[in-house]
């Protein structure tokens, strides 16, 4: 697991205090909407941090309508012309290519394609179409149309995922560990309320296989812990929704140290979906109890890992309710575990509380 300099916004003020400074006018006395004079530079009186197709303006994070333009992609950050700029990796296979990874998801032989993590800082792109085909229940609704991915980890890895919809196709994902694997209940959410394009960051703690399954966000009432807003398995889709989505490996964030406590270590922040939080904390000789929290819209998740091993992982879960805490007591002396945070979902507007303790009984 490589780390470089911290990426975890925990605050906006640092780094507004460097962009406004030129923006305030009269040495800084005079400060805009959602500014303050602060030591003579006109500094950002809000910490909210927005997602993916919304910015901040006076302290709300509302539609940019900058995202993309019309005949553009989202892939790895980047509005591209698919039809010119754009490279495929991989196109989707024949239908049906669900796998059948959750109970409401198509069964199929093969998976709609297969490929490993590219190099640090490359996107794979794949490409495909949802096009609901079937009425498996036998309700006179077609089901949703769900494409799956196998995607092969070879080290834990912090991981972008970007898929934007076209043609009335509201981009989402769900992803899923191998049931035999090292973490068989890790899932993943990926949804955006405001607009065609999700984009997210996520921790994957293991080596191994996983499953990446591509649909629409209305029909994302999959697997054991879906976010409220994931619709109702609504068929979205047609002869014209296409996707393309991008998978981007990064370097994992630096770690910052939870301070030492008499009974309960704990630090607090902030994060938005397209970011983890990564810590070292003070880990006592027998058992510690590592656990994370997030009482807004996201369900925060928690693995510990040393020397790039699992010691354990947990999520966080709303029925019934549950914190993302786990047990470990096989941290060999002198060594430093790792803690990362990051969320099963995240469908709030901005940046999301959490908490994360370590304490022993």
């Amino acid at each position: 697991m490589t780390r470089s300099s911290p990426c975890l916004a925990v605050t906006l003020v640092a780094l507004g205090a460097t962009l406004m400074a030129g923006a305030c006018g009269d040495n800084g006395r005079q400060c805009g909407p959602g500014t303050a004079e602060l030591g003579g530079v006109c500094t950002p009186t809000d910490t909210t941090s927005c997602g993916d197709g919304t910015k901040l303006v006076d302290g709300r994070c509302v539609i940019d309508p900058a995202t993309c333009q019309a005949g553009t992609v989202l892939v790895a950050g980047h509005c591209i012309d698919p039809g010119r700029d754009l490279v495929i990796d991989l196109e989707e296979s024949v239908e049906p290519n669900g796998l059948g990874i959750t109970a409401e998801v198509e069964a199929s032989a093969s998976p709609a394609g297969g490929f490993m993590l590219a190099p640090l800082e490359r996107a794979f792109v794949l490409h495909g179409h949802l096009t609901p085909f079937r009425d498996a229940d036998e309700d006179g609704q077609l089901d949703p149309d769900v494409d799956t991915y196998q995607l092969t980890a070879s080290a834990p890895t912090l991981v972008e995922i970007t898929v934007d919809g076209v043609g009335g196709a509201q981009g989402a994902f769900y992803l899923i560990g191998d049931p035999t694997g090292v973490v068989p209940r890790y899932e993943r959410y990926g949804l955006n309320l405001t607009g065609d394009t999700t984009r997210r960051q996520l921790f994957l703690p293991a080596p191994g296989v996983y499953f990446l399954a591509i649909t629409d966000t209305r029909a994302l009432a999959i697997g054991t812990n879906p976010p409220p807003p994931a619709g109702a398995r609504g068929a979205a889709g047609g002869p014209a929704a296409e996707y393309y989505a991008s998978i981007t490996a990064h370097t994992l964030p630096a770690s910052s140290e939870i301070p030492a406590a008499a009974l309960v270590a704990s630090a607090s922040g902030t994060l938005t979906s397209e970011q983890v939080a990564v810590f070292t904390g003070p880990f006592a000789p027998g058992s510690n109890h590592v656990r994370a929290e997030m009482p807004g819209a996201a369900a925060a998740s928690v693995a510990v890992l040393d020397d790039d091993l699992v010691h354990g992982y947990a999520d966080e879960t709303p029925a019934p309710p549950r914190a993302a805490e786990v047990v470990v007591d096989t941290i060999p002396a002198g060594h430093t575990p790792v803690i990362v945070v990051d969320s099963v979902y995240n469908y709030g507007p901005g940046a999301e509380p959490f908490t994360v303790t370590i304490s022993q009984p």
